[in-house]
């Protein structure tokens, strides 16, 4: 049985992509071992069936060890820049040592990650998952999925449905944010109004968490894996989900167009604001 290990995820949209993976393998008549890599005990999961390891991102010794069995790792690590950086060249110089033949770095994004500031220490970590690559022929690549769909759930009424009841969510927003931390991002649901970049009408993937998870899943099962694997929900712009989102609600947002001068002289005077 092939040994899969995923990093980073305990929480947040990791704990959906490993919820989902168990579901699907256990229905799968080639089911997989799963492997959560964690910075502390997870009693709850481990409950599960899953195979918890405790590792230290700073003890390349600890973490060899951890990945001594695992053929594909799945790196969802989140944080802070260089957090994120820091915790995900360990773990490949550990993969690397350790003889994993697959590594995934947490992308889950869109093509280019210039534009975003938090997602900068990406850009490293996959320089330097080729550059292992290209050395020892550990098979990398990167998942591109565009936005996740869950960032707009925060303020839906809708009810809790099966995959809510299966996952543990108890409302219907929990469910929709699928491990997401409410917020407004974009669009406010409940306050009925919009902060739009630019004009709002420029095309953007939309790609549903589980159904990122889904798509991650079946690449396992491929020969080889491209360097990149590319997704998409689908494509709408900020205008066009405003437009259906006023058909349910049934009300008219207060829009707001902001220009790029404006995004950049409101980054600079509160850095907070900066994504």
């Amino acid at each position: 049985m092939v040994t899969v290990a995923l990093a980073g995820a305990a929480s947040g949209f990791g704990l959906t992509m490993l919820r989902t993976f168990l579901h699907i393998n256990s229905k799968s008549t080639t089911p997989y071992r799963f492997v959560l890599l964690s910075r502390s005990d997870k009693p709850e999961l481990a409950a599960l069936g899953i195979d918890v390891r405790p590792v230290d991102y700073t003890n390349h010794a600890q973490l060899v060890a951890a990945l001594g069995d695992v053929h594909t790792v799945f790196s969802v690590i989140g944080g802070s820049v260089e957090a994120m950086k820091d915790a995900q060249l360990a773990l490949l110089a550990a993969a690397k040592e350790a003889g994993v033949r697959r590594f995934a770095p947490s992308e889950y994004a869109g093509i280019s990650n210039d534009t975003i500031d938090l997602y900068h220490g990406k850009d490293e970590v996959w320089t330097t998952a080729k550059a292992v690559a290209q050395k020892t022929g550990m098979e990398v690549t990167s998942f591109q999925c565009g936005i996740f769909m869950s960032t707009f759930a925060t303020g839906t009424t809708k009810p809790v449905t099966e995959v809510g009841k299966r996952e543990g969510a108890k409302t219907g927003e929990e469910e929709a944010l699928a491990g997401l931390r409410p917020w407004n991002f974009v669009v406010n649901m409940r306050a009925g109004t919009a902060d739009l970049p630019g004009d709002g009408t420029a095309p953007i993937v939309f790609t549903e968490m589980r159904d990122i998870a889904t798509f991650v899943y079946n690449a396992l099962s491929l020969e080889q894996w491209p360097e990149v694997m590319g997704m998409r929900g689908d494509v709408k712009s900020y205008r066009d989900m405003l437009c259906i989102i006023e058909r349910v609600q049934g009300r008219r947002f207060l829009v707001k167009e902001n220009s790029l001068d404006e995004m950049r002289a409101q980054a600079a005077g509160d850095p907070g604001k900066v994504f």
